[in-house]
């Protein structure tokens, strides 16, 4: 049964890709999860599930991959990745501005937000990478805070707020491809929102982390294939030499963090890898066997609401909820998985169909040919769910639901406030 969701993905990858005739983000994402696939497959068969290391949930565990949860993991996800079907990237004809100075502010304010992450970050960089990684990631899961939040803490409140709340630099990545693909700025002129969009991975340096650079990788793939008939010859040749440094560090950066963690595990850090890669079908059968029905838990869903209503997030509760489980929650099962375990197999159904009801009424209709770049920007925020979700829910936090907050926003006030506006202007020059 493990060989079904490999099987499947890479079935659904190659219709998107034949019903198409193009590489669009459908088939980009089910791609995402034929590799991940993959290497669950590898896994079991080269029996590296026995460690826990790489998160799989219990040292011995050796899952059935029931028919049951192996149809939901892979239904649900494709209910999440069909609206951007839709989507066909190749026949985009025009992206709109119709907010222009709006969008202008909203960029000086994550490139303000992206230089004090820098200012506060790149004084502590040097010494991470003469430090242990092991250790500053156990760190992290202690609890304490790095020095460039013990240094945040010590600025004024403004700046405090900039750097809490930054992980809204990473709408820098879209913004970028629009000025330079589709506006056709200077390049010298949009790279900062480049550089200040890498914040996020910044910030997690500090903590041994690589999820956040996986996270902005997958994203930077995400905009590629979006933007794909607006890139030039200039962007492309710019964007080529600006990655290949980059992606050279930061893939020393991923093998020295993972030797580094998982140098005492039997499996080595290659084997500790694939875990990490291929786990998410595997913990999301254990979720379905396992899950205690009766408890249902909607912070990690409903982060804001649930902070400033109920005063708790899901960082607050994961040790809580793991006790009553009998098992450690914070490991990859994808979004779905996530869903599930929050909310039950109802509930994950009900989650998948209203994201998917959510992207449609972004995308509107079939082979939609012009969009508002605002339109683009919550794409992309949508976008995150499945395409991370091949290993977990992102927006979790306060930290990170801010950005679909602040993208949501935007795409409001272009859909309707804007609008209305201006017909409001039209009626009273026609009178």
């Amino acid at each position: 049964m493990h060989f079904v969701p490999l099987i499947y993905f890479a079935g659904l990858t190659y219709y998107f890709w034949q019903k198409h005739r193009t590489y669009d983000l459908a088939a980009y994402m089910s791609t995402l999860y034929t590799i991940t696939s993959l290497c669950c497959v590898i896994m079991v068969l080269g029996g590296f599930m026995n460690a826990r290391g790489g998160g799989v949930l219990i040292d011995g565990y050796e899952p059935d991959f029931g028919i049951i949860p192996t149809v939901l993991y892979c239904g649900l996800i494709t209910i999440t990745i069909l609206p951007f079907s839709f989507i066909r990237p190749e026949k985009l004809e025009h992206i709109g501005n119709v907010h222009r100075y709006i969008l202008y502010a909203f960029t000086l304010l994550i490139i303000l937000q992206g230089f004090v992450v820098i200012y506060l970050v790149g004084g502590f960089i040097t010494d991470i990478f003469n430090g242990d990684f092991k250790a500053l990631k156990n760190y992290g899961y202690a609890g304490d805070i790095t020095p460039a939040d013990a240094k945040m803490l010590t600025m004024p409140f403004p700046i405090q707020i900039l750097y809490y709340f930054s992980f809204m630099t990473l709408l820098g990545l879209p913004l970028f491809f629009y000025y330079s693909c589709v506006e056709k700025r200077s390049l010298w002129l949009v790279a900062p929102l480049l550089v200040v969009s890498i914040s996020p991975i910044l910030r997690g340096v500090l903590m041994a982390d690589r999820t956040e650079i996986i996270h902005y990788g997958l994203m930077f793939f995400f905009c590629l294939v979006l933007f794909q008939n607006f890139i030039t010859k200039k962007v492309r040749n710019f964007i080529l030499l600006t990655s290949l440094p980059v992606i050279a560090v930061g893939l020393t950066y991923l093998i020295a963090v993972s030797s580094s963690r998982f140098e005492s595990e039997d499996e080595g850090a290659g084997g500790s890898m694939l875990e990490y890669a291929g786990q998410s079908y595997a913990n999301f059968c254990y979720f379905y066997d396992n899950h205690n029905s009766e408890l249902y838990y909607i912070e990690r869903e409903t982060p804001l609401i649930s902070y400033f209503i109920f005063k708790n997030q899901y960082v607050d509760t994961k040790e809580e909820r793991s006790a009553k489980e009998g098992f450690f929650i914070g490991v990859f099962a994808s979004h779905v998985g996530s869903w599930l375990l929050d909310t039950g197999v109802i509930g994950a159904i009900v989650f998948s169909l209203f994201f998917a009801l959510l992207c449609c009424l972004v995308i509107q209709r079939y082979n939609r040919t012009d969009f508002d770049v605002t339109d683009l920007i919550m794409l992309f925020t949508l976008g995150v769910v499945p395409t991370f979700g091949i290993f977990y829910y992102r927006y979790y936090s306060i930290q990170t639901a801010v950005v679909y907050l602040a993208a949501g926003l935007l795409y409001l006030y272009s859909r309707f406030i804007f609008v209305w506006n201006k017909e409001e202007t039209e009626e009273t020059n026609n009178a």
